[in-house]
């Protein structure tokens, strides 16, 4: 994942690029160690995609635990992951030097420094069978020897395949990655303790002052209030328009000898109180649904199963064991 400075998050793609929208396949990782040395070789496979991001802005996101780990600081936090460090290079002899190949660029370099690295040693060896057999590699490389094509393994210092030994037709390339399947798991099966709190790190859990009970009472009310909407400025209008006029008229055409006066003014002040609570809940019910959605709102809910949810069973004799050890 990489995070701008506006913090929009973009992910990397199955189709090899960033891309900031949700509806698209993103590259999944089964370890953080296979993300950790894959990283570098997407950036010499693609330099163009990553030129002008910040290095400190790469994160591997935990799909699990919804959490993020700066890249740059891997190595740092976990050691093992350096120490199953990328190991495998393909490498040419020119003028008596060896050379290292270089993935996005289709060229030898002199150092190792720049060279595509491999972790396992199947994906280099199908590279290295197609480049044996290519013309375009050699002659962007004319001065490389063809002959000399071999992988060179960086942590033992040792070649491990050359096409000269295999006369170009070998076992599947599938087959030294299930060698190396084969040892992860015969590891994975040895280590009794696969549980480890090294990398826990303590969370500051924030305090919810909410019960969901009290906040549905609460949008039950607004809800209710905006249903009485219509016949609150129905009520708002009559008192405006025929209330009001019914007084004014009354006064106008009525000699004041001839009123009440005292209860008139009383009656008039009533009936303006009560027209001004009708007013002020129709301003509030009116900026009310100006703002909120109520049935966008509403349906949003009603799609989410989650309230609706329980479990069935699928395996009857799992579900009688299961239910005796509830207690009632």
């Amino acid at each position: 994942m990489y995070q701008a400075r506006s913090k929009q998050r973009w992910y990397w793609t199955i189709d090899q690029k960033f891309t900031s929208k949700k509806n698209h396949e993103f590259v999944i990782w089964e370890s953080l160690t296979g993300l950790y040395h894959d990283f570098d070789n997407l950036k010499q496979d693609y330099p163009t995609r990553f030129r002008f991001k910040r290095s400190d802005s790469f994160f591997a996101f935990d799909l699990q635990d919804r959490e993020t780990l700066p890249l740059a600081t891997i190595a740092e936090k976990y050691p093992e992951v350096q120490e199953s460090s990328a190991r495998y290079v393909i490498t040419v002899m020119r003028n008596s030097e060896m050379y290292y190949f270089r993935k996005s660029t289709k060229k030898f370099e002199q150092t190792d420094a720049k060279a595509s690295v491999w972790q396992e040693l199947a994906a280099p060896v199908e590279l290295a069978q197609k480049m044996a057999k290519s013309k375009t590699i050699w002659a962007h490389n004319k001065k490389c020897d063809p002959e000399t094509l071999r992988i060179f393994d960086l942590a033992n210092d040792e070649f491990v395949w050359e096409p000269s030994k295999e006369n170009l037709v070998t076992e599947p390339s599938y087959v030294p990655l299930f060698q190396t399947i084969e040892k992860r798991i015969d590891a994975h099966l040895q280590n009794r303790s696969r549980i480890s709190t090294d990398a826990a790190v303590r969370h500051n859990m924030p305090t919810i002052d909410c019960d969901l009970c009290e906040m549905l009472a609460a949008v039950g009310v607004l809800v209710q209030g905006l249903a009485k909407k219509t016949a609150v400025d129905r009520l708002l209008n009559a008192y405006e328009k025929s209330v009001l006029q019914d007084f004014l008229h009354t006064i106008e055409l009525t000699d004041l000898d001839q009123l009440d006066q005292a209860a008139f003014l009383a009656a008039f002040q009533a009936s303006r109180l009560e027209r001004r609570k009708v007013k002020d809940l129709s301003i509030f019910l009116t900026a009310l649904a100006e703002s909120f959605d109520v049935k966008k709102f509403l349906n949003i809910l009603q799609s989410n199963p989650s309230y609706g949810n329980s479990y069935s069973f699928k395996d009857k004799e799992t579900a009688d064991k299961i239910s005796s050890l509830i207690r009632k």
